[in-house]
């Protein structure tokens, strides 16, 4: 397997010069959870756990403190970003005793102050919160009474964000700072008091569709999963 990832690099290699320079193109991206993907998904924080289990990707608070809120992202890195006008959808999607859904975030510099700092926008199955640097206030209130959904699609364009649960449309809304997205997570969101084991989530299938990807980018990400092949 190594030898022939190897020669396969290197025809990556040659043939990468005779490519000419091309639009970039859409492509459509799933995930059906079926294997472990360390090159396609980036666990961030310290306060759950993510598993690939019978055919589900499936997380669970296990937090370090109790009386704390939870902010966990499960970051998709298959395809770096910056992305604009792609659509996910989500199915068979559901959380008990937490808030599970998709989390677009943008970077924000500040060459005054010079911070940094990222803006979110999260949509869980039964609510949608904006955010702060991952500060976010979790109320009692629902806006919605659906903490489970067969599918939820989430579009994206120019600032444009639209929501629709189980055919339902649920949100359409416009930030002109947002004028395209840096990151894409899955977000599990709780706040956790004397259980520190209280929250669990699913999804059965990550479909992401309108990627701009060009050849030479096309390229590299080939060129990086033959790497992790020839490397194993």
């Amino acid at each position: 397997m190594k030898n022939i990832a190897h020669t396969l690099i290197a025809i990556i290699i040659t043939n990468a010069f005779l490519i000419p320079l091309q639009s970039a193109e859409a492509v459509l991206w799933e995930d059906h959870f079926d294997r472990e993907a360390e090159e396609d998904w980036q666990h961030k924080g310290n306060d759950s756990v993510w598993t690939i289990k019978d055919g589900f990707l499936k997380a669970e608070i296990q937090a370090q403190e109790q009386w704390r809120a939870i902010f966990e992202r499960y970051q998709f890195i298959a395809y770096p970003g910056p992305y604009n006008d792609f659509t996910i959808t989500l199915e068979t999607v559901g959380a008990t005793r937490a808030r599970f859904g998709i989390a677009l975030a943008k970077h924000f510099h500040d060459p005054t102050t010079k911070i940094d700092e990222h803006g979110y926008y999260l949509f869980f199955t039964n609510d949608m919160y904006p955010s702060r640097n991952g500060d976010v206030f979790i109320g009692p209130g629902q806006r919605w009474n659906t903490d489970e959904l067969q599918q939820m699609e989430l579009h994206f364009k120019d600032g444009r964000f639209q929501l629709n649960a189980d055919g339902e449309a649920r949100i359409d809304f416009t930030d002109a700072n947002f004028n395209h997205i840096d990151t894409i997570a899955f977000v599990l969101a709780g706040f956790v008091t004397e259980d520190v084991n209280i929250g669990t989530a699913w999804v059965d299938t990550f479909t992401i569709d309108g990627l701009a990807v060009s050849p030479i980018r096309k390229l590299a990400t080939t060129w990086a999963h033959l790497k992790t092949s020839s490397d194993r």
